[in-house]
């Protein structure tokens, strides 16, 4: 068991990693939170979300989404 380093081999070859490639709904979004054409940054702008124990102040990286 190792920890998600969100496939970054994958990511540096300007592919998304295998759990967003391969999910079947769409529910795994990933993206560069520096560009603002992004789809991440268009789902943290217009869906509901959140995360997981924010107020311990750790600033997560990984938010969760509701439509």
């Amino acid at each position: 068991m190792e920890k998600c380093t969100f496939c970054i081999q994958r990511s540096r070859e300007g592919q998304l990693p295998a759990c967003a490639e391969a999910c079947p709904t769409g529910a795994r979004v990933f993206g560069n939170l520096l560009d603002p054409k992004s789809e991440i940054r268009y789902v943290l702008a217009n869906k509901k979300v959140f995360r997981l124990k924010e107020d311990l102040g750790t600033e997560p990286k990984f938010w969760y989404f509701m439509d």
